[in-house]
């Protein structure tokens, strides 16, 4: 019974960790555990995929005046049946943050060419990201 009682106390804590994290690799390339997200690919999307512990893609250099949207993807299994959702926010360097979620999506317009650097506020610059308008 008290084994029980452990693994259960165990198995909480683990689950309210920040979110854990993935077992199979995502688009990013990420396998989870202590391995960082491949090094940035610089890609023309106007889509970014806001995961566990990353951004994919994590550079993406797009047109003036263009929409980038940010589509939470970070629930994974919890192994019995449920899931595990981890919170993340954008927080960009000039200022403009979105609201700490687990899920939906959220956009910005980049009226002015430059290089925008954000991050996620839980997580800080281990989970970062790059937007060039050109």
């Amino acid at each position: 019974m008290r084994l029980a009682a452990r693994m259960t106390l165990l198995l909480i804590v683990a689950a309210v960790g920040c979110g854990g994290s993935t077992t199979s690799p995502g688009s990013g390339g990420n396998t989870g555990g202590n391995n960082p997200p491949p090094p940035p690919n610089p890609s023309s999307s106007n889509s970014i995929i806001v995961s566990n512990n990353f951004f994919d893609p994590s550079a993406t250099t797009v047109p003036v005046n263009t929409k980038v949207t940010w589509n939470w993807d970070a629930c994974s299994s919890d192994g019995y049946g449920g899931q595990n959702c981890a919170s993340h926010s954008i927080v960009f360097d000039d200022g403009p943050s979105s609201a700490s979620q687990t899920q939906g999506s959220w956009s910005r317009t980049f009226a002015t060419a430059g290089t925008y650097k954000y991050h996620c506020s839980i997580h800080g610059t281990a989970m970062s990201g790059t937007v060039v308008v050109q």
